[in-house]
């Protein structure tokens, strides 16, 4: 909770907040001791954005848009639940709750009839943007800043019209990944906030995450029932999985636990059966073997323009690397089986940790080039894949943290 504890004059704390809010935001000028650090970043941010601290107007996308994204999301089969569990457990009548897409979009909301108004005045609607770029400061920038449970109070927002109410978030984690899927959050006015907003909010996450789980669970075996017919004509191996990559069912090997998600027209190497072919089933794919099994090696040539060379699938075959990509392999096949992260990935690419953005970009047109080679969450090379280095690394190795020419032109 930081600076509110248990016995906290609310009143006074608004007050010492408004005047460092007005300090800080309105008059330019260094942030007292009090303010934290990430605080004064998101107000700095908020500002470098363009955000008017007088002027709250997020953006509001459609109800077909939401109604879309709701389908849709890995949290739909859960947000029921968790508005039924909030309605019986949550006495007070002064919270507001809002389930939060990861890039700011609220896509659920759960408003009391007396906070309709608040809710309106503050533009709380299901469709509307709470990204740092199009309110400022928030709890739920806080969360997507931090990654952790927030608590904003007041004045702490970013904008003016936000300083009558506090908001409190928790992200919502796919629990197999650790990525963020969506937030939880709540709100109401300053006068009426609980001390444990941030547990509830944390409580309520964890929810979220059991039941992911449980209806993921529920779906892998659906599917598995579907399709038992499938793969007991099969002649050898072969497994189903569902859109994202997860195993339902294998028959004659050892099946992982889930892998990239399938593409159609796509051939991807499964280790233990080798390049696949894939076949569409009802909710998920059939895969079984292209051809031999067995180990693929990937030969990274650093001799002159790097390439890749394939070997021990039905065919070999060759692609062009550009040097960044050449360095992201190497880093993969340093980093192992325990892979590396994208923030990671940055500061060894870049020296520090703000390029996530150009790290997605980069792994995207990299796959696209050696597909199947390599795998995500976090990045790797895949299971079974032997990589041999042909060359002097430490030119390759030396490049890095400067602009590929490739991209800079």
């Amino acid at each position: 909770m930081g600076l509110i504890t248990p016995g906290t004059d609310l009143v006074r704390m608004h007050d010492r907040l408004a005047a460092a809010h007005e300090a800080v935001v309105g008059r330019g000028e260094a942030a007292p001791e009090f303010i934290r650090d990430e605080l004064v970043t998101s107000w700095r941010q908020s500002a470098e954005f363009g955000v008017d601290p007088d002027n709250l107007d997020p953006p509001l996308a459609g109800r077909a848009s939401v109604a879309e994204r709701l389908a849709h999301h890995p949290l739909a089969g859960a947000i029921e639940r968790m508005r039924q569990l909030f309605s019986d457990a949550v006495t007070d009548p002064h919270l507001i709750m809002l389930v939060v897409d990861p890039d700011g979009t609220i896509i659920h909301r759960n408003v009391p009839a007396d906070l309709l108004p608040i809710a309106a005045g503050i533009r709380l609607f299901e469709g509307s943007r709470w990204d740092e770029q199009s309110v400022g400061t928030n709890a739920v920038t806080m969360v997507m800043r931090t990654g952790r449970p927030q608590l904003v109070f007041g004045p702490e927002h970013y904008c003016r019209a936000l300083h009558k109410v506090y908001c409190a978030a928790a992200p919502i984690r796919d629990r197999s990944t650790g990525s963020i899927v969506g937030l939880i959050g709540i709100t109401g006015p300053c006068a009426e906030l609980q001390q444990a907003s941030t547990a509830l909010v944390t409580a309520f996450a964890a929810l979220g995450e059991r039941e992911m789980e449980m209806t993921h669970e529920r779906n892998l075996a659906e599917l598995r029932v579907r399709t038992v017919a499938h793969l007991t004509g099969l002649s050898g191996p072969g497994m189903v999985v569902d859109d994202n990559g997860w195993v339902a069912a294998g028959v004659g090997f050892t099946a992982p636990n889930r892998i990239d998600a399938p593409v159609p027209g796509a051939m991807p190497f499964v280790p233990g059966m080798g390049v696949c072919e894939i076949e569409r089933v009802t909710g998920g794919w059939l895969l079984r073997p292209s051809g031999p099994g067995g180990p693929v090696v990937a030969t990274l040539d650093l001799r002159g323009e790097p390439s890749v060379t394939v070997t021990g699938t039905d065919s070999e075959w060759r692609s062009v690397l550009t040097r960044r990509h050449a360095q992201i392999v190497l880093l993969l096949a340093d980093a192992g089986e325990s892979g590396i992260t994208g923030a990671e990935l940055s500061r060894r690419l870049f020296g520090d940790t703000e390029h996530l953005v150009t790290v997605r970009a980069e792994m995207s047109r990299l796959r696209r080039v050696v597909g199947s080679l390599l795998s995500s969450r976090p990045y790797r090379l895949s299971r079974g894949v032997e990589l041999r280095v042909v060359g002097d690394v430490e030119p390759a190795r030396s490049g890095m943290h400067e602009p590929d020419p490739a991209l800079t032109g």
